[in-house]
């Protein structure tokens, strides 16, 4: 089904010149037959609305705060979305009709009106955002399969298809979003039988968590929801899902066993290169950029620069010459582990006494840096590893006993499928 949503506005009415040279007399006689023809069209549409006359109607009188689209629905589109339709309005019997949405993220409003194509009749009027704790039926979308009575769609797994990073998407990655989609929903509702429930006051707290996090309003969250296609009402049902679905976790996982000292020793003495600490490192610069062509008098503007660094504070340094944008206001301050900064930064700094200054030249340019502090990796002891090797193990086991219940509720779940491919 094409999702492409077709936005109508009014057209302003324009204003009519009158030309007033004389018109010849065949010219009237032609105008006045045209003018009986119109009046009897007139009259014989006059017995059924223009469907469109019928959507502005409603969009003018219910609705003139939201976000109005309009679809023609025909074909086969019509008969997949009439499924889905008579689940809200059990009578409903088009082979085409239009379908239009109203929008309004302040109110967290989207309800959609079934218009008769041909008379202009509201057929059936929808809710998309009902105060229920489980999703609704997804008007419009793809339906794949159901488990237990609820429905997947194609857009579901898609979503959780497209999070997973280009470079790590495999020919299986497709399938594997799909049983992603169908293990959550087996979950919530195994969650659902056993009374496990989410307060409103752990919604909020979620919700209130995310917005402080991510540095939002509650407004501006409303904002980024809609121009991304959803709503307030959606996202606090996914919040919700969510927690539920941790709930759902920690139970099914609570009896997973700890790991033996034997145990641990052994996977620490199989894996020991593997346990050692990150380099890391902690330097202030001045940055002049610099490439191959202006490398020799850039190089003396900046040895300029550093035969001050026994005579000037570094930050005033900083202030006055770094072409850094990104730490001037920091006095030059990066903090970093090996691999996060260039490697012919790195391979001098980690190579250097801290409290040593140098000029390094890198693929952007010539910095002056200042080597702070600096600590080489070092070999974990078992005791020191131990703390993660356990967590390591015990994840292990949670996971273990999390996918044989998953896979005992696939056995016993009801599935129909709708698209085998």
């Amino acid at each position: 089904m094409d999702e492409n949503n077709l936005y109508f506005q009014r057209m302003v009415e324009q204003k009519k010149h009158h030309d007033k040279r004389k018109t010849p007399a065949w010219i009237i006689v032609f105008i006045i037959i045209c003018v009986i023809a119109i009046i009897a069209l007139g009259a014989l549409l006059a017995t059924s609305r223009s469907p469109m006359d019928s959507i502005f109607s409603i969009y003018s009188q219910q609705y003139p705060d939201s976000v109005m689209s309009v679809q023609m629905i025909t074909g086969e589109d019509a008969n997949a979305l009439g499924e889905q339709i008579r689940g809200y309005c059990p009578g409903f019997n088009l082979a085409d009709f239009y379908m239009a949405q109203f929008d309004n993220a302040a109110k967290q409003q989207s309800i959609v009106h079934i218009v008769n194509s041909k008379s202009g009749d509201v057929e059936c009027v929808i809710d998309r955002n009902p105060p229920v704790q489980q999703s609704q039926q997804a008007l419009g979308q793809t339906l794949l399969a159901t488990i237990n009575g609820e429905p997947v769609y194609a857009e579901e797994v898609t979503l959780v298809y497209n999070n997973i990073p280009a470079e790590s998407r495999t020919n299986a990655s497709l399938a594997d979003a799909y049983d992603q989609v169908v293990n959550n929903k087996l979950l919530l509702q195994d969650a659902a039988r056993k009374g496990l429930v989410v307060s409103d006051e752990e919604v909020n707290n979620a919700i209130n968590a995310f917005l402080a996090n991510n540095g939002l309003t509650i407004e501006q969250l409303q904002q980024n929801l809609a121009a991304s296609g959803s709503s307030i009402g959606t996202f606090t049902v996914n919040i919700r899902n969510n927690l539920l679905l941790q709930k759902e976790v920690a139970e099914v996982t609570k009896g997973a066993p700890a790991p033996s000292e034997q145990e641990m020793m052994a996977y620490y003495d199989e894996n020991k290169q593997g346990f050692s600490t990150v380099a890391r490192a902690t330097t202030h610069q001045i940055l002049v950029y610099a490439n191959d062509s202006n490398v020799d008098s850039k190089l003396e503007y900046v040895k300029s620069i550093a035969e001050q660094l026994n005579t000037t504070n570094f930050c005033e340094l900083v202030t006055k010459y770094s072409e850094d944008t990104v730490t001037i206001g920091r006095c030059g301050l990066y903090e970093f582990q090996q691999g996060q900064l260039l490697p012919e930064y790195e391979d001098i700094v980690f190579n250097s006494e801290p409290g040593s200054a140098k000029i390094i030249r890198t693929r952007i340019g010539l910095h002056i840096v200042r080597i702070d502090n600096v600590t080489l990796p070092k070999q974990l002891s078992y005791e020191e590893a131990k703390p993660s090797i356990n967590d390591y193990f015990v994840l292990r086991n949670m996971q273990s006993m999390l996918n044989q219940h998953i896979e005992q509720l696939r056995q016993e779940a009801e599935v129909v499928n709708y698209n085998p491919q």
